[in-house]
């Protein structure tokens, strides 16, 4: 004999109309008329090769091949609809995870305020964040254990696609009472004149800057060399000298003290990326979460809360502007 395959429509008839004894009754639940209902259980029949409910005109039971097969329905239509309902807390952003790794500068600089803001919004959804070093941004999407990274890479592998979350100029980072914190740009040669800490040679600022100063037949020689962008920017704001970083990387609230003073001749641009697999999409969640962040960025710069564009107060996204010596502005 040969077995059709049944329909979850056909199953859902079946159950129903054991549930509520009556296949009029389960017409009206499914919205079906009732002799939909019944064409739907003959065809289950007709397919499993088995009567499934003794019909008199008063009464209507299982057989026993329909007591047999009425708990695996239920189960299969309960399946379905927890595929649904976690599909769609998936869709709407109600569930989920999201995992991604940061540099330890954008994790410590941007991120604190970005998942704070996210898990008010959408506090079903877990959220897992590894700071790492710059050169393991790309290494953990490819082994998939973070679905996506935050950070600056140079040269991407072809199964890497980006895109681009904050782009801005590097600054000279300088305390606000110090006379280079009241100026708005600065060039590369007085900085060179200025006690500098840097990161190591290969980090992807530290090559930037070591690039551009070689075109101009000039190279850097820090007061100050240090492993971490974050250990740099505690320097600095002691006084110890002045750190070449882009703007977005100084938290203001980490670092209210520290103004960011834009680099010119030349100007140079640098983009804080999302890394994730090419050709893969984002989940719901990381989607959403991604979109956020840049909605906080672009109203950070828009109000100088992000030095993007120019603007050059380095604040975390979506907080008040900080205020600079003399200036007539004051937060409230």
């Amino acid at each position: 004999m040969k077995f059709i395959n049944p329909s979850l429509r056909q199953i859902e008839a079946f159950v129903w109309t054991c549930s509520l004894g009556s296949l009029t009754a389960a017409a009206e639940r499914m919205s079906l008329t009732q002799s939909a209902v019944s064409v739907l259980i003959r065809q289950l029949e007709l397919g499993l090769g088995a009567q499934l409910l003794d019909r008199t005109t008063r009464t209507l039971h299982p057989t026993v091949a329909g007591r047999e097969v009425l708990p695996r329905a239920q189960r299969l239509l309960r399946d379905r609809d927890s595929m649904v309902s976690a599909v769609k807390g998936l869709a709407d952003v109600e569930q989920g995870k999201i995992s991604f790794a940061a540099t330890a500068a954008v994790a410590s600089a941007l991120m604190p305020g970005a998942l704070a803001q996210f898990s008010r919004q959408h506090p079903g959804v877990a959220i897992a964040m590894q700071d790492v070093a710059p050169d393991q941004l790309v290494a953990k999407v490819l082994s998939e254990e973070v679905e996506f990274s935050i950070g600056t890479i140079t040269s991407p592998p072809r199964d890497i696609a980006q895109e681009t979350l904050i782009s801005d100029r590097l600054s000279a980072i300088c305390r606000r009472d110090e006379a280079l914190g009241q100026r708005s740009e600065v060039g590369w040669d007085e900085v060179l004149r200025t006690p500098c800490i840097c990161v190591g040679p290969g980090n992807g600022i530290r090559e930037l800057i070591d690039a551009t100063l070689a075109r101009k037949g000039r190279k850097i020689v820090p007061a100050w060399e240090v492993a971490f962008l974050t250990t740099a920017l505690s320097m600095t704001a002691q006084g110890l000298g002045i750190t070449i970083t882009p703007g977005y990387l100084v938290a203001y609230l980490q670092y209210p003290m520290l103004v960011a003073v834009p680099l010119r001749n030349p100007v140079v641009r640098r983009n804080l990326t999302v890394i994730s697999r090419a050709g893969r999409s984002l989940s719901p969640a990381a989607r959403r979460f991604i979109d956020l962040f840049k909605s906080m960025s672009a109203a950070g710069a828009q109000e100088g809360a992000l030095p993007a564009q120019g603007k050059r107060s380095p604040h975390v996204p979506g907080e008040n502007p900080p205020v600079r010596a003399g200036n007539q502005r004051r937060r409230r």
